[in-house]
């Protein structure tokens, strides 16, 4: 009897382990429940050891590779910024979560996949390096204790690779890592094309790659002479089928070095072998932080969108950290000092209640192309106010 309740007190908070990891998880489908629902008993068998056991229990997450080769219209720059922060910040709070409905709580370990990629993508490997640093330190200085990172030995330890990287010798060893990863874990007879057809997991791998792709490298490699859009597109099918090819190979090495972890991941899948997982709480498809960027809203939403997208919206700055641009900020009502504010209100408000939402309306942030806040009061009236710059006539709405 004893031994039953045990198990059923392990069973239970399994359970409510893997009911805080799908919080977290990519929620952008349909079918998104579906997909949770078939990987769960799997996940479950995962998680239920560590728990027997009274340990932490282990996740692994390759990501974080680098900032995104198109600086001209998806990114702020080559190193980590805001957007890392809130991914890092949502990854480790759900880790906190975890701990309080487990006492040993959990650890996540990100596996960064630049250098499998980078070359592929024209990024340096001094660029790789200097994001992967300066993660680091913001996971450091912000206090993500919950948060670990695997070193290159941990996938790949080869003679003649030091003990402690440096810059200088971890890009002298950038291409030694690529070989030794393909040589060890790579398959040289794969059919990419027969995977891409038969496996759905690697299909929609697949599509993502050729999606990111096509706007990350639209400006590297531009259409014009000599290159057309057909023979983009088609160039960049291929490299998406040589990352696929790299990535079963660096999955492999994550499997052999992280072999009983829980295994994230930052693609959509079918869920049954690893939880997709959304790095930004936003409500757009943008939800990988080193492929866009973040715009903090008036009212202290986040969202996410290409860096250009806010760049030519005139009610978003930019808001520097460290000398650096970091992410974008909804301008308030009182960077427009000529907004004049127009109030519709239902018959019943009184001169009193008109006067009092003018006062609100005017200390509210806004936007002023027309942006509406709406809200009612305890009376059931409905107010909307409407902000304008200059004549109403030239207002535009969103």
């Amino acid at each position: 009897m004893e031994v039953t309740e045990t198990s059923s007190d392990v069973s239970e908070t399994c359970s409510k382990i893997l009911d805080i990891v799908f919080e977290y998880a990519l929620n952008k489908f349909d079918d998104t429940k579906e997909r949770l629902a078939a990987g769960r008993p799997k996940f479950l068998s995962v998680i239920e050891p560590f728990v027997s056991a009274g340990k932490q229990v282990k996740m692994a997450l390759p990501a974080f590779p680098f900032k995104s080769a198109n600086k001209v219209y998806k990114v702020l720059g080559t190193l980590p910024d805001k957007a890392e922060e809130l991914a890092l910040d949502r990854l480790n709070d759900m880790c906190k979560r975890i701990k309080d409905v487990y006492e040993p709580g959990a650890k996540l370990t990100i596996i960064s996949d630049g250098l499998v990629y980078n070359d592929l993508l024209g990024i340096p490997d001094r660029d790789t390096w200097s994001y992967g640093e300066a993660l680091r330190k913001m996971s450091a200085e912000k206090g993500f204790s919950h948060i670990d990172f695997s070193r290159l030995k941990d996938l790949a330890n080869f003679p003649g690779l030091p003990e402690k990287l440096q810059e200088i010798s971890y890009v002298a060893n950038a291409t030694n890592f690529r070989r030794v990863i393909l040589n060890k874990h790579g398959n040289e007879d794969i059919d990419i094309d027969h995977e891409i057809a038969t496996n759905p997991d690697t299909k929609l791998t697949y599509l993502g790659y050729r999606r990111f792709l096509e706007s990350d490298l639209q400006y590297i490699f531009p259409v014009g002479e000599g290159r057309t859009n057909n023979g983009y597109k088609r160039d960049v099918k291929y490299l998406a089928k040589q990352m696929l090819i790299r990535g079963y190979a660096f999955a492999g090495a994550c499997k052999d070095a992280f072999p009983n972890y829980l295994r994230l991941s930052i693609h959509n899948s079918i869920g049954e072998h690893k939880v997709s997982m959304s790095l930004l709480n936003t409500k757009t498809g943008f939800t990988t932080p080193w492929h866009c960027s973040v715009a903090l809203l008036a009212d202290g939403e986040w969202i996410s969108a290409p860096m250009g997208d806010f760049k030519k919206d005139p009610k978003f700055e930019v808001v520097f950290e460290n000398g650096r641009p970091s992410y974008f900020q909804e301008k308030t009502v009182e960077f427009f000092p000529n907004a004049e504010v127009e109030i519709e209100t239902c018959a019943s408000s009184s001169v009193d209640d008109i006067e009092e939402e003018k006062h609100i309306a005017i200390t509210k942030t806004a936007s002023f192309q027309g942006s509406r806040f709406i809200r009612k009061d305890h009376e059931h009236v409905l107010r909307v106010w409407r902000f304008f710059v200059g004549f109403k006539s030239n207002a535009v709405e969103l």
